[in-house]
Order: C-alpha cells, then structure tokens, then sequence
C-alpha cells in the first residue's frame, strides 16, 4: 500500500480525507451532548474542532511517518504510529483551543497527563477505521496481484497453445508439399504429357497453398479450393480410379476454417481408401451449417474402416490442433461409409 502517497491531490487519497471526516464527526457527535446540555458551547466548538483536525492529522502523520521510514517498515505499523500521533496531537490542540477561548482560568486542574486520557475514544474510533481501511487496501491489493497473475497465465496459456499450433502446422506443410513433389516427378517420367499437366495443377495448388500455410485460419472457400487442386493432381495420378464431388453451399464459404485440415482428410481418403482399391472409388466432400456449429465431411467410397483407422500422424495431429484451437468445442469423427468406405468429418462451432 503506498501510504507515502496518501495526500496526493485527486483520486482516492481525497476521496480517504472525506470519508475519514464523515466518520470522524460521527464518532464525536455522542460527546457533543454534554457541552450542549450545559450550553457550554466553547466547549461544543472545542469537540467539533477537534473532530474535524483530528482525520487531517492522522493521514499527514502517516504520511510523514511512510516517507521518514521508507517502504520496508510494514504498512500497518506506519498506520498505527500515524492514528496515535494525530490523536494525541488532536487532543493537545483541543486543550490550547479551549484555554485560548475560555480563558486561561479555565486550565485542566488535573494536568495534561489526566486530559490526554480522553484521547482513549478517538484511539477507538480511529483503531477501528484505521484496521478496516488496511484491510479493504490489503484485499483490494490481493485482488489486483490475483487478476495480474490470472493475465499472465493467460498470456503464457495463449503463447504456449500458439506454438505449439505452429509446430503441428510446420509438421503437415512438408509432408503435403514433398509428397505432391514426388508424385509430380514419378509421373513425368512415365507419361510426360500427363505430368505436364500434373505440373500445372501442382502449381494452382502451390498458389492456393502457399498463401495459407502459416496463417492461423483461413476460409471453408479457401480450403476447399485447395482440396479441389489437390483432387486434381491426384486424379491425373492415378487416371480413372478417381472420381470426386464438391458441395459447399455459397452462404457458409466465408465461415473460417483451421488451414489444411480439410486436406488432411482428404489425403487420408485416397491413401488409406482409393489407392488400395484396384477399381478406385468415389470422394465426396459435403459441408452443412447451422446456428452453432460448421460440419465438413469427406466421404470416400474405399477400402473401408481398419483396426488402425484413425490413429495415424494426420488425423492425429487434426485432433490435436483442434483441441488447441477450440478445446471441448470440436471433434473429428470417424465412421462407416454405407454401403462401404468411410466418413471422416470435423466439426467446429461457428
């Protein structure tokens, strides 16, 4: 707590110095009574001043008192020292105030000592608001330190989810890219008129690729297209045993979608699903959406589900990236195809 700061001009020292009066006169108004009864009024005035000066001297003691000893003694003993100091001075003025104003004839007959014992009350009062302001700062303080440190976990939360989304990222880029690459160069070997081809579908998916790749979200549109360049070099690859379908209705293209996820899928359908199949098959990629949440399927027409369906490097590392990204809030599903092949779909809320 910074009690040096304590009669700083604005803000809520000020706001302390009001209070502080408010609960000062409130305190005094029982000892009001007596003077008023007796219609000694020089002693009322006496009581009232006092209740006035009395906060003042307290938080300008306990000022001086915090910069005299600096910020290693405890705040509460420069509290303490600040309530005695201006209570004792309170009680000293109100007894030059009243010889002053009723004359010196009207001296304590029992001394200083006897008059100071009255300073007993305001000691009470100013104990009690005193104790309850150091723990209203004290928790507030608390409060502050707790919200900082719940900021900072945030912060290292968000950092550490973010790297390691780039590394799950940097992990699929590779792979995609070389293992296109590969494909590209076998075939222009083999069939140079169809590898030209290959190559030129190979550079619309390089262009649709390389945009996005380290970006934290892109588009369902920009996804798709990508998977579309992609379902394009593939059926050059492998000729007829490919055939495929898009349907991604126009309103839910511009939802955001995790990047190359959806490519992930779909490699997964021809790796695992068409290219053990001497007759090929079917890939059909259907995207729906509702109020709450954006589903995106790529249903295959394969090899069907295996005892290690689902448990690869790719779909592990959707999994993982989506928990990353959304937590409990999306899923990968995997599940039979009827009358065969499998759907593999994600979902993520929108």
């Amino acid at each position: 707590m910074e009690l040096q700061s304590l009669l700083r001009p604005g803000g809520d020292p000020w706001k302390l110095v009001s209070y502080a009066l408010a609960v000062s006169f409130l305190g005094s108004a029982g000892q009001l009574v007596i003077p008023v009864h007796f219609a000694d009024y020089i002693w009322a005035a006496t009581v009232a001043s006092q209740a006035a000066y009395t906060p003042l001297l307290v938080l300008m003691l306990t000022h001086l008192f915090g910069a005299a000893l600096g910020p290693r003694v405890p705040a509460a003993f420069v509290l303490g020292l600040g309530i005695v100091g201006g209570c004792v001075s309170a009680q000293v003025f109100s007894i030059e105030f009243y010889q002053l104003m009723a004359g010196p004839e009207t001296a304590p007959g029992k001394g200083y000592l006897y008059q100071l014992g009255f300073v007993r009350g305001p000691l009470l009062w100013w104990g009690l608001v005193g104790a309850a302001w150091y723990a209203y700062k004290r928790a507030e303080g608390r409060a502050t330190e707790l919200a900082a440190a719940r900021r900072t976990a945030e912060r290292l939360r968000a950092s550490t989810a973010e790297a390691r989304l780039a590394a799950l990222q940097a992990q699929v880029e590779p792979h995609f890219l070389f293992n296109t690459l590969g494909h590209v160069r076998a075939l222009y070997k083999r069939d140079r008129e169809r590898g030209r081809r290959m190559l030129e579908r190979f550079v619309d998916y390089l262009q649709a690729a390389l945009p996005q790749v380290r970006q934290a979200d892109t588009t369902l549109e920009q996804e798709v297209e990508l998977a579309r360049a992609y379902l394009d070099i593939q059926q050059i690859r492998i000729g007829g045993r490919l055939a495929f379908t898009i349907e991604v209705p126009a309103d839910i293209a511009h939802l955001r979608f995790p990047p190359l996820m959806l490519l992930t899928l779909v490699e997964n359908a021809i790796k695992h699903g068409i290219a053990p199949q001497t007759d090929g098959g079917a890939i059909g990629i259907v995207a729906r959406a509702d109020d709450r949440r954006l589903r995106i399927e790529v249903r295959d027409t394969g090899a069907g589900l295996s005892q290690a369906a689902g448990s690869g490097m790719g779909l592990a590392n959707v999994r993982a990236r989506l928990a990353a990204l959304f937590g409990a809030g999306a899923r990968l599903v995997i599940e039979p195809n009827a009358p065969r092949g499998v759907v593999a779909a994600i979902e993520i809320p929108r």
